[in-house]
């Protein structure tokens, strides 16, 4: 392999690193917050743009130009439709009836329920 195609490819696992870096950070505020308006707000923040840098990663490290040039159109795709299923997804919720946590939100500690429950 000549260098200029190692480099090529290890700066293409990087940045394919950071997209999914992003992606890994959208899950856990999926997974940790409260409710649908703020787990939507850490999936539109961090799992769209991180798919999209994921995307270009991979079309770096492409092997030929015209696999690169349809993934670098994916990744525009989904960036372009990411806010739009966001506020569809928002505007869903909120017609459903669906309000936001108001005031401030303490999480459930592990063994609360049935200490409550034996006192």
């Amino acid at each position: 392999m000549e260098a200029l195609t190692i480099a090529r490819l290890s700066f293409g696992a990087v940045v394919a690193l950071a997209g999914l870096v992003l992606i890994l950070g959208g899950t856990l505020g999926l997974l940790r917050f409260p409710d649908v308006y703020t787990r939507l707000h850490a999936a539109g923040v961090s799992d769209g743009p991180g798919a999209a840098i994921f995307l270009v990663g991979l079309a770096i490290m492409a092997p030929d130009a015209g696999l690169g040039v349809r993934l670098l159109f994916l990744a525009a795709l989904i960036v372009a439709l990411g806010p739009v299923l966001s506020h569809l997804i928002g505007n869903a919720a909120h017609s459903g009836g669906l309000a936001p946590i108001a005031g401030p939100y303490t999480a459930p500690r592990p063994g609360a329920a049935r200490a409550e429950r034996d006192a």
